[in-house]
């Protein structure tokens, strides 16, 4: 009554997803304001239409294990868990509890629950239900999330329900549409009032209207009720929220029950997410009888449901809680966690009724803590370890389990809960390995987030100092070093100090310490060489940490600060294919982020866009803003490379929301690469200039980025700018091989020489790129040479360089540079290349998404084994497919790989 347009609302969305059009929708108000009498009333006319349904329960204070909601929700569903890929069949399995395995990362498990949606819409169209989101455990509220984005393609609705108060988390952004409810206006009020309670008058009416404010529940509970109805106000009414009030109403009905009925509540009231045999045996064991329920049920404020006792509203179930005393909210805890079947509830029942510090019950916290943790449901594991923390005796444990729920919480993405519980634990922390792993946390949630502070070099230095175990030494000095080279704002001293420590006698001993030491000294840029990547890569391959993905990307950093960024590829991708088998998908997009940025640097541009569309992808899935910045930044090259200035702006605009006000210099500088590029690109050298300039204040990413100063440095007739950066690759090269460096040096010398040596410098740079997989710089270094050539008059040897290099350019889709080319080679009398004809260019049709799933399909990989792979629903594989065919204008998969041959990387 009074929500016509609301229900019309949802009836439309229902109509669409019928067709196939799916959506997701939040119906959200106050406490009593008909939010789950519109959703009933939606899923009886989806049941009486064809659909089929599906739902759970949000219960105040369950959640203990994680996932509970999860598995009421796809229960119905279980029976073809077999029709999902491999490695979201084992993490649904893993999150319920029903096998062992590496914890599930959210994002597997969630397209795991879209995959079966996706069966059972196979069979028809779905409503999915999700009453009081609000009280989800946070585990399946993460899950529901994830699937209210991802319904578009399917028969299906998502709905959810949840309160508006601040004192709930606001996941209104994660929803397609929105349906608040407001108090009912005064014509609806009093129709409903007049529908529920025909025995008032006019005159009552009214007086009941003016009281509840609008709200549903008031309206109905309290027209029987003489004191809302007759002319003096209840006492003490005032300014109180209509919850409130409600709740007081709700106490005055409860009061008139016999004093065991009320006791009777309060158990069923703590026991919500029990079964009601548990509920009856709590109540025998405090000397009640299952006869006590009885007056409660005749009252209509319980009603036994599906084995359990539900009560009429929430707010009388919190309302009977809330106001009875301590003790005997304890004393009803304590019943109920000797008779609860399942251990986890037995254990947060134990943990509620504690009053006092208990070693016991925080030992039983973190045994719940550990299997949370194991299962994926990190903020659960979060949450038992800190309660552990306050209930434990001894200080130092209580700061070890304050640690490990930091590190819980940093898991689970909650920067801000682990951020204070570092804070809370530094001051009293301290046996060594809580000391390390607190730094450790610290370190890894500095390496993600721009707001948050990290140790400074010589803090960690100090540190260091401080430490016995030569294991966690090294280690703290190896962050020290990759602190310094990613920040690049680490004292000469400090530096020195960090060295001085990586050498002293004794402190490498195994072979993985020696390791991690030779990472250490090659990232602060001493004259120490790292093992070569293959050993390095065996040694972490032998035995996979928790902590290796940091370290990994240590050997990464190192190995490309040596020039070699095919090594560093290497070593990205053994990351990816590492943490791709165990499941660590945060990990894993990290390291796509790396590789997508070595890839482009290296000139496979295809290869690292699709990688840093994917890491893009994901990073956004998994609230990775660092991650995706570095990602778009590095889009924005790729795209740049292609000419396509607009999606290389867009790409800059993402990388700018997600690194925030201070950015990392890594990702700063890749940003302003792609600037530069986009500027020359339009013919604006001087621009180019003052981007460029800044990339080299970052020595990184301004050793490759710092190769294209010479040519814009020539345009706007500003030669000595290169001056800084010829200094520094020039010293690079010292104690480097790299051809493609190599090449980049000898062309900048070549641009600005007189033309006496002009040529020398072009003649030994086209050599060592010759030796380089790094085609487009050496197909720019031939433009170079072609158009000296030219100015030269040496007009053949300059068709020869520039037809090669337009041949590279179009290949590879270089559109700005292949046309400065083809003017050239016009210019120079030359004849232009003619592409061999092609039905469709892929590369220009599909997205890079489409693209790399084109390529896993030729390649013989099923839909299923190319959506474990990508992290999607085997059916949006197939969609992307569907379009792939239509766009290439194919009609089998055994047509892809003819259609692809001729695309790069």
């Amino acid at each position: 009554m009074g929500r016509d347009s609301q229900f019309g609302q949802l009836t439309d969305l229902l109509d669409a997803a019928r067709r196939g059009n799916g959506s997701s929708a939040l119906v959200h108000g106050e406490a009593g304001i008909g939010k789950s009498a519109l959703v009933s009333a939606l899923v009886e006319a989806a049941s009486s239409s064809g659909f089929a349904v599906l739902s759970c329960y949000g219960i105040r204070s369950s959640g203990a294990a994680g996932f509970e909601g999860l598995h009421e929700l796809l229960l119905p569903l279980l029976d073809r868990v077999d029709a999902l890929p491999p490695r979201q069949r084992t993490a649904l399995s893993v999150a319920f509890g029903d096998a062992e395995g590496e914890p599930p990362d959210r994002l597997i498990t969630g397209l795991a629950a879209l995959g079966l949606l996706e069966e059972a819409t196979a069979s028809g169209p779905l409503v999915v239900l999700i009453e009081d989101l609000h009280w989800l455990d946070q585990s399946t509220a993460d899950i529901v999330t994830f699937l209210a984005a991802r319904l578009s393609v399917m028969p299906a609705l998502l709905v959810a329900t949840s309160r508006t108060e601040r004192a709930y988390p606001d996941r209104t952004a994660h929803f397609k549409h929105h349906v608040p409810l407001a108090p009912l206006g005064q014509q609806d009020a009093l129709a409903l009032v007049a529908s529920h309670a025909p025995q008032l008058t006019p005159l009552q009416r009214h007086r009941l209207v003016e009281r509840a404010l609008g709200n549903p529940l008031a309206l109905t509970e309290w027209a029987t009720i003489p004191s809302w109805v007759e002319g003096a106000f209840p006492a003490g009414l005032g300014p109180v929220p209509v919850s409130k009030r409600l709740e007081e109403s709700c106490l005055a009905e409860v009061a008139l029950l016999p004093r065991a009925t009320r006791r009777a509540l309060l158990i069923a009231a703590a026991g919500q997410d029990a079964s009601s045999y548990e509920v009856l045996a709590a109540a025998r064991s405090l000397g009640l009888d299952p006869r006590d329920f009885t007056p409660a049920e005749g009252f209509g404020l319980i009603t036994l449901v599906n084995g359990g006792y539900r009560f009429r509203h929430p707010l009388v179930a919190s309302a009977v809680y809330d106001n009875a005393d301590p003790e005997a909210r304890s004393r009803v805890h304590t019943a109920l966690a000797e008779v609860v079947v399942d251990a986890a509830r037995a254990v947060r029942h134990r943990a509620t009724a504690a009053t006092g510090l208990s070693e016991e019950v925080a030992a039983e916290l973190e045994g719940l803590a550990v299997a949370a943790g194991r299962r994926g449901a990190r903020t659960e594991a979060a949450a038992a370890w800190r309660r552990a923390a306050t209930l434990t005796p001894v200080a130092a444990q209580r700061a070890r389990r304050t640690v490990m729920a930091a590190e819980a919480a940093r898991q689970a993405g909650a920067t801000v809960d682990a951020a204070t519980l570092l804070a809370e634990a530094k001051p009293i922390v301290e046996d060594e390995a809580s000391v390390v792993q607190l730094a450790r946390t610290e370190w890894m949630l500095a390496s993600t987030s721009t707001t948050l502070p990290d140790r400074r070099g010589d803090e960690l230095v100090a540190l260091s100092r401080t430490l016995s175990d030569p294991d966690y030494r090294v280690e703290v000095l190896t962050w020290a070093a990759v602190r310094g080279y990613i920040r690049q704002d680490m004292p000469a001293d400090v530096l020195a100090d960090v060295a001085d420590e990586l050498r002293r006698p004794g402190l490498a001993v195994t072979e993985h310490q020696q390791l991690l030491q030779s990472i250490g000294l090659a990232l602060i840029g001493s004259a120490d060489r790292i093992i070569s990547v293959e050993k390095a890569l065996s040694v972490f391959h032998r035995q996979v940490r928790e902590t290796d993905a940091t370290l990994l990307n240590c050997l990464a950093f190192a190995v490309e600060y040596t020039h070699d960024l095919a090594g560093a590829a290497r070593v990205w991708s053994a990351e990816v294919d590492m943490f791709h088998r165990a499941a660590r998908v945060s990990d894993e997009t990290v390291a796509l982020a790396g590789r997508g940025m070595a890839r482009v640097t290296g000139n496979a541009i295809a290869a690292g866009l699709a990688d840093c569309e994917h890491a893009l992808r994901l990073s956004s899935d998994l609230d990775l803003s660092v991650v995706g910045a570095l990602a778009a930044a590095n889009i924005a090259r790729a795209r740049a490379w292609r000419g396509e200035h607009d999606i290389a702006t867009a790409a800059l605009k993402t990388c700018a929301e997600l690194s925030g006000p201070t950015p990392f210099a890594r990702v700063a500088a890749s940003a302003s690469w792609a600037s530069a590029q986009i500027a020359a690109n339009e013919g604006h050298p001087e621009e180019a200039i003052s981007h460029l300039l800044k990339c080299v204040a970052h020595p990184p990413i301004g050793l490759w980025a710092g190769a294209d100063l010479a040519d814009a440095a020539v345009a706007a007739d500003q030669p000595d700018v290169v001056d800084g950066w010829l200094e520094m690759a020039t010293a690079a090269l010292a104690t480097s091989d790299s051809d493609h460096l190599a090449m980049l040096v000898e062309r900048s010398r070549a641009l600005l020489a007189p033309d006496e040596v002009a040529r020398a410098h072009f003649e030994r740079a086209i050599t060592r790129g010759e030796r380089s997989s790094a085609h487009l710089d050496l197909a720019r270094t031939r433009l170079f040479f072609g158009e000296w050539l030219r100015r030269e008059r040496h007009i053949v040897e300059a068709r020869d360089q520039l037809s090669a290099a337009l041949h590279v350019f179009e290949t590879h889709h270089a559109v700005p540079l292949a046309q400065r080319t083809a003017r050239e080679l016009s210019a120079a009398g030359g004849v232009q290349r003619t592409q061999p004809s092609r039905t469709v260019d892929a590369v220009a049709v599909l997205t890079p998404q489409e693209l790399h799933i084109a390529r896993l399909a030729a390649e013989g990989h099923t839909n299923r084994q190319i959506a474990d792979q990508l992290y999607l629903s085997h059916r949006t594989v197939g969609a992307h497919l569907y379009s792939t065919y239509a766009k290439l204008q194919i009609n089998r998969r055994s047509q892809l790989a003819a259609a692809l041959a001729a695309t790069p990387d």
